[in-house]
């Protein structure tokens, strides 16, 4: 968010920067998935688009719709300008429905890739108004809460893992090609949980080029927490100005 919010409690704080940090992770995976639908489609494999799309949609039904509607929940009983606020989430739980439906019933390239871009425009605007409209209201009004409102995540949390001794890093992983994730652009308390968002969206064999203006060893350490394994990384520029990473799930 750009402006400071101050929850009523340190109970609602914690559940505040949990909020935060789910939707920052919500908009990684959508524009990941997005990406992978745009290459898919314009590619030749007609099979490998069909398993992007349904990538897609499987997110915006099991986290994005979800997540409106606990939205909207929250809210029920407001009045004046929370009500209105109430009004919104339950819209854009309707307009995320209808983008993943109409998506899902495509099967030309190009209708695939303008219901794939109808869906992300959905979701990229839903996450825009929960993050800097729904969630300092709900902060706000101490008759509202925002304690428990999250949905379950449909894939359960990421298992659990020692910390890494020595980062992830390994070589034979710099491919052209990759999609560039510039980080020194993303908010500082949001960063982490938007590159975890964006690599949870990869697919077997693809990756990002993440770019950093420090090394970063604390993701690395939080990615090998959050997902022992699952990530291949090598170092394509190391400082002193910039770094920059190839990540490829494995």
């Amino acid at each position: 968010m750009n402006n400071l919010v101050l929850a009523s409690s340190s109970v609602e704080a914690a559940a505040l920067e949990d909020a935060k940090n789910r939707l920052a992770e919500a908009g990684g995976t959508l524009a990941t998935l997005g990406r992978n639908l745009l290459s898919a489609a314009t590619a030749a494999s007609g099979e490998l688009a069909g398993e992007d799309q349904s990538k897609l949609v499987e997110f915006a039904e099991q986290e994005l719709q979800p997540l409106a509607s606990a939205f909207a929940r929250a809210f029920a009983g407001a009045a004046g300008k929370d009500a209105a606020v109430a009004q919104l989430a339950a819209s854009h739980t309707a307009r995320l429905a209808e983008a993943a439906k109409n998506l899902e019933g495509q099967e030309a390239p190009v209708q695939v890739v303008h219901a794939g871009a109808r869906l992300q425009e959905a979701g990229a605007a839903f996450l825009e108004h929960a993050t800097e409209l729904m969630l300092p209201a709900l902060a706000q009004n101490p008759s509202l809460t925002l304690t428990g409102i999250l949905p379950d995540r449909v894939a359960g949390a990421p298992a659990e893992a020692a910390p890494a001794t020595g980062g992830c890093a390994c070589g034979g992983h710099d491919e052209p090609g990759l999609a560039e994730l510039d980080t020194r652009v993303i908010p500082h308390a949001i960063r982490h949980a938007t590159i975890f968002g964006a690599l949870e969206g990869l697919s077997s064999g693809k990756g990002i080029l993440l770019i950093a203006n420090h090394n970063p060893l604390p993701l690395l350490a939080q990615l090998e927490q959050r997902s022992a394994g699952k990530f291949a990384v090598d170092y394509v520029e190391n400082g002193p100005d910039t770094w920059k990473l190839s990540m490829v799930r494995n």
